[in-house]
């Protein structure tokens, strides 16, 4: 498969958080998204993060399922899992795979800035 032309944008806000313990010494977390999508599904999407934290570990997987609610057309769902790795302090890079309701399928590249709050990227076609 390729990656293709970029098909949107996302530029979402962390509404909310929950952690629980995890294995060992780890702590799963679930963060809860919110805000808008540019390009072919433009609108407002919803969504949640969830990951397992490991301190000291520079890298971990995470899955995401959301909803965006398009200004014309049916909602589309994604559910998507990839990585996040360290960049700088409290930034992470995402890479990851979305599988889309209306059958297609997005890499997903992104930045998420833990202190801001924040989760911004792209999403690009993928045949």
């Amino acid at each position: 498969m390729a990656v293709g032309k970029k098909i949107g944008e996302f530029s979402l806000k962390m509404t909310s958080s929950t952690f629980t313990p995890g294995p060992g010494n780890s702590s799963a977390v679930q963060v809860n998204y919110e805000g808008p999508v540019t390009g072919e599904m433009a609108g407002l999407h919803r969504g949640t993060m969830s990951l397992v934290i490991v301190p000291g570990t520079k890298s971990r997987t995470y899955t995401y399922c959301g909803m965006t609610w398009p200004t014309n057309g049916d909602p589309v769902a994604i559910n998507s899992q990839g990585t996040l790795e360290n960049m700088a302090n409290h930034k992470r890079r995402m890479r990851g795979v979305g599988h889309l309701s209306d059958g297609s399928i997005a890499a997903i590249e992104g930045e998420i800035d833990i202190t801001a709050g924040t989760s911004t990227g792209a999403l690009y076609e993928w045949s």
